[in-house]
């Protein structure tokens, strides 16, 4: 009587443990490990110049066809208008392709509403008497993919303008 009850109680916690084991959902496939990184890794903060010049990130192990938001986190004290306190402002994206690989640049509307904080006179032209560029530093920047969730930083340094000759 005690090996029939040994059985029956081995039984049913297999019988309740094999499902759970063999069900997949349990065990997710791994999130892609994906990267970022910025070219170049420091932008002087003079304008015109930050014009001409390309700020590109460029990533891996996206998943394919994947939209990769590019946000810069606003420290403390850095005020941006139309963005709360505490609150990322969007500067880049791109689109990763059937590798998984993505190319984004930040357009000149980011680098003047976001990095230099400019003013818009009435026809819609930049004011440059409005011009205020955010302190010089570095800033943690965040990829975020759109479909996996997958979130990775890296950081853009800014620096001060060379002093006018």
């Amino acid at each position: 009587m005690n090996s029939l009850r040994k059985i029956i109680i081995v039984l049913s916690v297999l019988m309740f443990l094999l499902p759970l084991m063999a069900c997949s959902t349990l065990f997710p496939p791994p999130k892609p490990t994906a990267t970022v990184a910025v070219t170049p890794a420091q932008v002087e903060l003079a304008f015109p110049g930050i014009l001409r010049v390309p700020i590109v990130f460029t990533g891996t192990g996206w998943t394919p066809k994947e939209i990769v938001v590019l946000d810069m986190v606003i420290p403390p004290g850095v005020q941006i208008q139309g963005v709360k306190p505490g609150e990322d402002v969007g500067i880049a994206y791109g689109q990763a392709d059937d590798a998984g690989n993505f190319k984004g640049e930040v357009p000149a509307t980011a680098k003047l509403n976001t990095i230099f904080r400019v003013g818009w006179t009435p026809i819609l032209t930049p004011d440059p008497k409005t011009l205020n560029p955010i302190p010089p530093g570095v800033y943690k920047i965040k990829a975020s993919g759109a479909d996996s969730g997958v979130v990775v930083t890296t950081t853009l340094e800014f620096i001060a303008p060379a002093p006018k000759k």
